[in-house]
């Protein structure tokens, strides 16, 4: 498969798919994209039996099994095909295979699982690509936009940026992405790409990072029948010219897509093998079993129609074949594994493309983070609820601080307005943020693209800046209407900015501990509710009973209305002005040094235990 440790440039069936163009390119791209000359992986699986809990049975929650002792394995340069009628558990064996196993909490596999003839090593997973039957990617962004992460953080940090976005262009002009690439992935509502755009730029996000095992779930699946000849086609160069291992599910394809399969795994329903081998041996197979294909048939119609309405004989018929080759003991020993030592003398774990450092992969995630929440806060929308309420609240209390002490209770409340807008704006922009963000984080720190340190500390700095622009087109609004004293106005800004920050901090813990919207919406709204009333604005809480009078200090509310009032009535006004709203509101009276100290604090507990949060739950991994 491979001579003096070089990768074959052209093969056989390149010359059969009579795309020269392609091989030219392919040959003038060796020296712009100087590729580690790595192989695939050899990975294996032995007698894979896989066992699933289903709770809603009438007799109580009763074991079913969805894969029946399942054996196979892919050799670098092979493109392994896994056919099956649906329910034959095609889906659950790649799920397995790459460490992704979404089996339930009760669901469990036995089994092993060899890769270069051993134990699979931390971090193997960083070799492997994996398209999911479910297209996961962050709808705000485009499709340039997402595969330049994955170039930066997936290709050999070696690489100049040059060479990196040069090989992503020539990845999406080779899938026919170009004409798209600066379109929006989009949803349901706002339009973006199709689905078969949305698929093809799935498999150009894991075909990018030069992936030693590249695998693939109904990958032609929603496309038409050219753009599936074209993928196909760019999966076999991948095998035959970088030594890839392919495998990949499909579920009836053409004659000419059956003909680039090397290697054949036929499931039947319940997760019984039927077949497994070289693919074109299938026909004979079946012919000697007494099941040839008929005339005018496809072979994979034929295996489809037979698994469909025979499968039990046919599983019979394969497992009689399998015993009688091993009696006569005339088995080809096709799963032996190779030496997983390259000519260099590097091993299949040296070989392996590193994560990059921890202060790259923050700059990467930083940009991807600060367009996705470029474009949450700044939407049309969000500009005309801010201008709104300004405007609404600049004319209702139209110049309120010209006419102190007489409307000094009308002050308090413009104040408690101010700083209440500026707790629930932050706190549910990012009660959705982890609930949207869960299936790409979970793919991609399930396939080590990058640590959770990196995508944590680039949202946080991603976001911190972004705020401050919206709290300053309503402040230039709405101060100068309700005639707040302009000597502090810079001070109070920036004091609501502090603010802001602490109940971003505690949406973002509310978010990582539920990571569920819509509980998420219910715990905040609880949470908020205590936070405003043990502020001090509603209720005294220094006549309240000791036991339950304490709780103000717990309140971000108590510390911000007292320092916003202290800054905005102390100095302008006197300290008889400031006397008077103390004496009837029981708002902070630590001093501005301590309450800001607080308020810090609190921005930072919050974050911290958000991350820790984030670090070590389980609602990120496949279940």
């Amino acid at each position: 498969m491979r001579a003096n440790g070089r990768t074959p440039l052209v093969s056989a069936r390149d010359v059969e798919l009579g795309e020269p163009q392609d091989l030219v390119n392919s040959l003038q791209n060796q020296d712009e994209h100087p590729e580690p000359n790595v192989p695939g992986y050899h990975l294996a699986w032995d007698n894979i039996r896989c066992m699933v809990v289903d709770p809603k049975e009438p007799k109580g929650p009763a074991e079913k099994e969805i894969l029946c002792g399942v054996s196979g394995y892919v050799l670098p340069g092979q493109v392994l095909a896994i056919m099956g009628p649906s329910g034959a558990g095609k889906t659950s064996l790649l799920n397995i295979i790459t460490n992704r196993p979404s089996l339930g909490k009760k669901g469990f596999w036995k089994g092993t699982m060899t890769l270069e003839g051993r134990t699979p090593w931390e971090g193997w997973e960083r070799g492997m690509a994996y398209v999911m039957q479910k297209d996961v990617f962050f709808e705000e962004l485009s499709v340039r936009e997402i595969l330049s992460t994955t170039a930066l953080l997936r290709l050999p940090y070696e690489w100049s940026r040059k060479q990196k976005f040069s090989h992503m262009d020539a990845l999406l002009e080779k899938l026919g992405l170009s004409d798209v690439k600066d379109t929006r992935i989009g949803t349901a509502i706002e339009r973006g790409l199709s689905g078969g755009e949305v698929k093809r730029t799935s498999i150009a996000n894991e075909m990018l990072q030069l992936p030693r095992l590249f695998v693939l779930d109904e990958p032609l699946t929603g496309l038409d029948s050219t753009r599936a000849v074209e993928v196909m086609a760019a999966l076999r160069r991948l095998a035959s010219e970088k030594q890839t291992s392919v495998i990949l599910t499909i579920h009836q394809p053409s004659s000419s897509l059956f003909a680039q399969f090397d290697q054949l795994l036929l499931l039947a329903p319940g997760g019984k093998t039927a077949f497994f081998g070289p693919a074109q041996e299938a026909l004979l197979h079946f012919e000697s079993v007494g099941h040839p294909v008929p005339d005018h048939w496809t072979p994979p119609d034929h295996f489809i129609e037979l698994l469909s309405h025979q499968a039990d004989s046919i599983v019979e018929l394969w497992k009689a074949k399998e015993e009688k080759t091993k009696d006569e003991g005339t088995a080809d020993n096709k799963t032996s594994i190779p030496s997983n030592e390259n000519t260099d003398g590097k091993t299949a774990h040296d070989m392996d493309v590193r994560m990059p450092p921890l202060c790259y992969q923050v700059g990467v995630l930083f940009l991807r983070n600060f367009k996705r929440t470029r474009r949450v806060l700044f939407k049309k929308l969000s500009f005309a609820l801010h201008v709104g309420l300004a405007v609404t609240w600049g004319l209702l209390w139209f110049r309120v601080g010209d006419d102190i002490p007489r409307r000094l209770n009308d002050l308090v409340g413009i104040v408690f307005f101010f700083i209440a807008h500026w707790s629930w704006c932050p706190l549910f922009i990012g009660l959705d943020a982890f609930p949207k963000e869960k299936s790409v984080l979970t793919k991609e720190r399930a396939a080590k693209a990058y640590s959770v340190e990196a995508f944590f500390l680039s949202k946080v700095l991603a976001e911190i800046p972004l705020m401050f622009i919206l709290p300053a087109l309503f402040f230039a609004i709405c101060y100068p209407m309700v005639g707040l004293p302009s000597s502090v106005g810079l001070q109070i800004y920036l004091l609501t900015m502090l603010h802001v920050q602490v109940c971003a901090s505690f949406s973002m813990l509310i978010s990582v501990v539920v990571m569920d919207q819509e509980s998420s919406i219910i715990v905040a709204i609880i949470a908020m509710c205590y936070e405003m009333c043990a502020g001090g604005y509603f209720v005294d809480m220094r006549l309240l009973p000791s036991w339950i009078s304490w709780c103000r200090f717990t309140s971000f509310y108590f510390y911000t209305n007292g320092l916003f009032l202290r800054l905005a009535l102390l100095g302008p006004y006197g300290s008889e002005i400031h006397g008077m709203v103390i004496a009837k509101y029981s708002f902070s009276e630590l001093g501005a040094a301590l309450e800001i100290w607080v308020l810090a604090l609190m921005a930072v507990f919050f974050r911290f235990f958000a991350y820790i949060g984030l670090r070590y739950t389980k609602r990120l991994k496949f279940e």
